[in-house]
């Protein structure tokens, strides 16, 4: 599963000795072929650099892990040119920057946290956490946008954009059985993607997360359920009921004071429905991919504080698998549909918003081999704003792991 192999059993051995390293190389190329804001092609690429510490195994610590990850952006993405109001090329936001999702990184840490477990179910984690890799695992449509699903709605609940991606954190874990993970964690809403926040971690406000994690058998086939609830204090948010556009100036403008409060919720499942080699344990979420040779449906559904959120409701489905074509185990497809309940009143209308938004992607990747990978998606969404058309988006990226 590495195209640098095993080197000579050192990796084996290591890995015996609590230390997994890797390297993820992600290309990436893509178009609005038609409709949008632009046609122009753009480039990209992301190097991520992993470590898992194992203390335990290594016979230092019972329990405790370190698990480190690092990241190298470049080029450029078509987010900006679908015109929607939530990005269709996930696979390029992370590092991330909100003021600027274009930004380059040469090397920046977005994920350095220690856990320590101090019983077989019951563990405490800190540090610095990747939301975008614990955010909401699916069997078909998680993976950071690398090797599935392309669109945001189709990763996550578009209501998280107003998550931060990488920040300060700390919480417990609970593992009641090995098909059942809880969670709580108090982050920073600060994003820190490309600093340690030390100094302002806490100046944003702050963030309770909550989520349940299931995995069960349904006819004897895997499925599995998330429920993610989210909660934001001390933090500044413009009461979205509150803008207007100032006909002299030409821009929106808060009419009342800010509110401090959010929250949302996400609830997502997956289901195969024909599977092969169904074994008794959970299934790995994290991988990127489809453990099981077979296919299954999908479904995410979210809502949120209409007050502070533009995405009050949003709904997606779709199909999604791997190996349905007996010579081609590893490949990978995908088939899905959103729709978001976008905030118009006096507010999107007034900035040329069009109200709500739906769209459909569909992709296809082809394992070159188990550890390089090209994948093709094809997305048509509906345009957000009023002076563009519905945007058909073409890319194509290729994932080598190392």
């Amino acid at each position: 599963s590495y195209l640098s192999g095993d080197w000579g059993g050192t990796r084996t051995d290591w890995a015996n000795k609590g230390v997994q390293v890797g390297l993820e190389y992600l290309q990436w190329i893509g178009s609005v072929v038609d409709g949008g804001t632009s046609s122009e092609t753009e480039t990209g690429g992301n190097l991520t650099y992993k470590l898992k510490w194992d203390l335990m195994r290594a016979g230092i610590l019972p329990g405790a892990l370190i698990d480190v990850r690092a990241e190298t952006r470049y080029g450029h993405n078509t987010n900006p040119y679908s015109g929607t109001t939530q990005p269709h090329f996930t696979a390029s936001l992370v590092p991330l920057d909100y003021a600027d999702l274009q930004r380059s990184a040469d090397f920046t840490i977005t994920n350095l946290t220690y856990t320590q477990f101090l019983s077989e179910h019951f563990g405490l984690i800190a540090g610095k956490v990747d939301t975008f890799e614990s955010g909401d695992p699916n069997e078909f449509a998680s993976g950071r946008g690398r090797t599935q699903f392309q669109n945001y709605n189709l990763n996550y609940g578009p209501q998280t954009l107003i998550v931060p991606a990488s920040t300060l954190a700390v919480g417990a874990l609970y593992l009641p059985s090995k098909q059942v993970t809880l969670s709580s964690v108090v982050l920073s809403a600060t994003d820190c993607s490309y600093n340690s926040c030390f100094d302002d971690a806490y100046d944003n406000g702050t963030i309770w997360a909550n989520a349940a994690m299931f995995q069960y058998r349904l006819g004897g086939l895997p499925g599995g359920a998330n429920v993610n609830g989210i909660y934001f204090f001390d933090t500044d948010f413009t009461e979205l009921g509150t803008l207007a556009v100032n006909p002299r100036e030409g821009k929106q403008e808060p009419l009342t004071s800010s509110k401090s409060e959010s929250w949302m919720v996400v609830l997502s499942f997956w289901q195969y429905l024909s599977a092969e080699g169904v074994g008794e344990g959970p299934l790995d979420l994290f991988n990127q991919r489809p453990d099981l040779q077979g296919w299954g449906i999908l479904g995410r559904l979210g809502f949120a504080d209409k007050d502070s959120n533009p995405f009050e409701t949003s709904v997606s489905v779709g199909v999604g698998g791997r190996g349905v074509i007996d010579s081609r185990p590893n490949d990978v497809f995908g088939i899905g549909y959103f729709y978001n309940d976008v905030f118009e009143d006096g507010f999107t209308n007034g900035i040329g918003f069009d109200g709500d938004s739906q769209g459909v992607e569909s992709f296809y990747n082809v394992a070159i081999t188990p550890a390089a990978k090209f994948s093709i998606n094809l997305q048509y969404l509906e345009s957000s704003l009023k002076k563009a058309d519905d945007a058909t988006v073409l890319s194509g990226r290729l994932h080598l792991t190392f």
